[in-house]
């Protein structure tokens, strides 16, 4: 069965919630099994040959429902059937039954038997309901599976769904982090909502929270702070055409610190910052031989009030090698981290050299595990900022990572549509 995408002129209006009318997977399953079925044979190495037989043989004569029924009995007999599983997905499509399709495909997921074509053709599903969210993570599944055909459709599917404007946005990242070196741990988490201002608008107003914790500072009379510590509210503003790699934002928050005083008292002080910054994946075509190979352009110029009105850049250009295409995938990368600032605070002007292997799961993508080595040099600085480490430095860091976008609705534009098989 051939996927394609084809551009069309369509209005595609709100689907509030892609949860409601979900309906549990089994009793969907069996619910065509519940006409008396033919029994299975247990003493048989395969017990429900005896089941998908007749059905194939319906299926030659032309006979859809009945061999749907028998194939869902086969199903209902034993819930490993693959072979009954499969067929039912395309069963289930030609009698119109979507939702059931739908059901199909996720069992497969959960058996570790799905395919990249019917992960994309859960996406066109999906994407028919107007479902965008589910369609575009089904799409990514089958995007980064081993068939360069679906792939390559998969991919431009995910550029129609991007090339609608979402209205309003949630967004929520967490990153935590061990550092061996000073032996802390580090998490940063923050949440975003965002609304458009405009059915086209680059300009988006947005209201976020966002944590900074680590284990290792310590306050008291000779405190010692290894990372930011404080809670954060605030609203802002970002400027981002649609699509663009690039953006830049502004934002005044208030920040509660943990660890301010000498004696380690919280404090209610405002935090302002702006910031601009760059990020754009490059990877090669599907058909290249060098297709596993992926380049991230990563940057930001930002100033920061709280940080003694200190303004910092940073530079991350990362390579990628995706080794497999199996549900747990193993990426190694080699990035390349710089940072400086106006200050010249001695952490605020490092390059690092960072090989390490990423760990993530094909069904859950946002999430990753990074295994990290650090080599560290610390850039020449002219002020009285002390640096008691030395020039150079090593270190070993574990990294847990999520990031979401939710979409909550979409603005009422005429543009592509995304079809599937025909």
């Amino acid at each position: 069965m051939k996927f394609s995408v084809r551009v069309a002129v369509a209005v595609w209006a709100l689907l509030a919630s892609y949860a409601s009318g979900q309906r549990s997977r089994l009793p969907q399953a069996l619910a065509d099994a519940a006409p008396v079925c033919p029994a299975a044979d247990p003493s048989a190495s395969d017990p429900t040959y005896v089941l998908r037989k007749p059905a194939f043989e319906a299926l030659a004569k032309g006979d859809q429902a009945e061999a749907r029924r028998l194939m869902r009995c086969a199903v209902a007999a034993n819930g490993k059937d693959l072979v009954a599983l499969r067929q039912l997905v395309y069963l289930d499509l030609n009698a119109g039954f979507d939702d059931l399709a739908i059901e199909d495909i996720d069992t497969l997921r959960l058996l570790g038997a799905s395919e990249p074509r019917f992960e994309a053709q859960q996406g066109y599903l999906y994407f028919k309901q107007k479902k965008y969210d589910a369609a575009r993570e089904a799409f990514q599944r089958a995007a980064v599976g081993d068939d360069p055909e679906v792939r390559k459709d998969a991919l431009r599917a995910i550029q129609v769904i991007d090339a609608e404007y979402p209205r309003q946005t949630l967004e929520v990242a967490v990153d935590g982090q061990y550092l061996n070196r000073f032996n802390d741990g580090i998490v940063d988490a923050y949440a975003r909502y965002f609304q458009r201002l405009g059915k086209r608008s680059p300009l988006r107003a947005y209201a976020g929270i966002r944590l900074l914790r680590d284990t290792a500072s310590q306050v008291g009379p000779l405190p010692q702070i290894f990372s930011d510590n404080a809670f954060l509210t605030g609203v802002g503003l970002a400027f981002q055409p649609h699509a663009a790699p690039f953006f830049v934002s502004a934002e005044a928050n208030m920040a509660y610190v943990f660890y301010s005083g000498r004696n380690g008292t919280s404090a209610l002080v405002p935090d302002y910052r702006a910031v601009a910054g760059y990020y754009r994946l490059f990877r090669p075509p599907p058909e290249s031989n060098l297709r596993k190979l992926s380049f991230q352009a990563n940057g930001s110029f930002g100033f920061y009030s709280r940080y003694q009105r200190d303004a910092i850049a940073y530079l991350q250009p990362q390579e990628t090698y995706d080794l497999n295409g199996g549900k747990v995938r193993f990426s190694p990368f080699f990035q390349q981290s710089f940072a400086f600032d106006t200050n010249q605070q001695f952490y605020n002007n490092t390059a690092e050299l960072i090989p390490g292997l990423q760990v993530s799961l094909a069904h859950y993508g946002g999430a990753a595990l990074r295994v990290e080595y650090v080599r560290g040099y610390y850039l020449p600085f002219h002020t009285d900022s002390i640096n008691p480490y030395g020039p150079t430095y090593n270190d070993f860091r574990v990294r847990l990572t999520f990031d979401k976008q939710l979409l909550f609705h979409r603005a009422e534009v005429a543009g592509p549509s995304v079809e599937g098989p025909h």
